[in-house]
């Protein structure tokens, strides 16, 4: 080998062993720079990651009372829709205890009349129940005649029962001698304490009903003449008999005492909706 290659081989050997040796320096200045500066941050490392758990526990809490707030939201709409409800039942059920008083009142108007002009009596329609049967038009009636003056004597006659409604050429009566169908196409009174009444009608087909007119025509004048309309409401339900007379006995009845005392239940049982028109014909 010549001289001059043995050289350049020496030097390139001793290059790269300089090489080796400055690569091994750096790379133990990297790890001890590494070092010092892990161990100077890490206390900020620490304090920023428990920064992060306490934004994340605080995140949560927000989530949780939005939750809660929504929840509360939807039970205060809940109430304040129950309360309107319960505002509208009772504002219904106010009006209706008000027409009953007006009821009342005209009630015991007059019957002090009555115990005024002197001993005649009067009957009153109770229970009416108005019930469609099946074939189109077809209905079933029952109701209850009652003795408005206890005590009174045998009171005799015959009922008006009259539909009220219209048809296309205008406003129709019709009574229950109009329909041939009706049965029984008259109804007799004869009662002592009261008197259960009942039967069919078929309407005709162009014939829309609009309210009931009931009517006591009495047999002599011991009995006032009296009338009585109803809306017509018609239910699906078969209707209840009127029950015995020992159980319209044992019902409160009103009573003429030093006080005129007037029961609060009296005449205020109908089968129908709506409010209802009395009329008495005193004479």
């Amino acid at each position: 080998m010549p001289e001059s290659l043995r050289r350049l081989s020496y030097r390139l050997l001793a290059g790269g062993f300089y090489a080796v040796l400055l690569a091994a320096a750096l790379w133990a200045g990297f790890e001890l720079g590494q070092e010092r500066v892990t161990s100077l941050m890490q206390p900020e490392l620490a304090a920023f990651d428990a920064e992060r758990l306490d934004v994340v526990a605080e995140r949560d809490a927000l989530r949780g009372a939005l939750a809660a707030a929504m929840r509360e939201q939807v039970i205060a709409e809940r109430s304040r829709q129950i309360d309107r409800e319960m505002a509208r039942a009772l504002t219904d059920q106010l009006k209706e205890a008000q027409d009953a008083r007006l009821d009342l009142n005209r009630e015991l108007l007059y019957l002090k009349r009555l115990v005024q002009e002197g001993d005649r009596g009067a009957l009153r329609v109770q229970d009416l129940r108005l019930v469609s049967e099946g074939p189109p038009k077809a209905f079933r009636y029952t109701f209850t005649l009652t003795q408005v003056v206890p005590g009174f004597s045998e009171s005799t006659g015959h009922i008006r029962f009259e539909i009220e409604g219209r048809t296309p050429s205008g406003a129709v009566t019709l009574s229950l001698a109009d329909l041939p169908s009706a049965a029984p196409r008259a109804l007799p009174i004869a009662l002592e304490y009261l008197q259960s009444l009942s039967g069919t009608f078929e309407l005709p087909g162009d014939f829309e009903p609009t309210g009931l007119l009931i009517g006591i025509e009495p047999s002599d004048d011991r009995l006032i003449p009296t009338s009585e309309s109803f809306p017509w409401a018609p239910t699906i339900e078969a209707p209840s008999p009127g029950g015995s007379l020992e159980e319209a006995l044992s019902k409160p009845r009103p009573e003429r005492d030093a006080n005129f005392r007037v029961s609060s239940t009296f005449g205020a049982s109908t089968a129908l909706s709506g409010r209802r028109g009395l009329k008495f014909d005193i004479f």
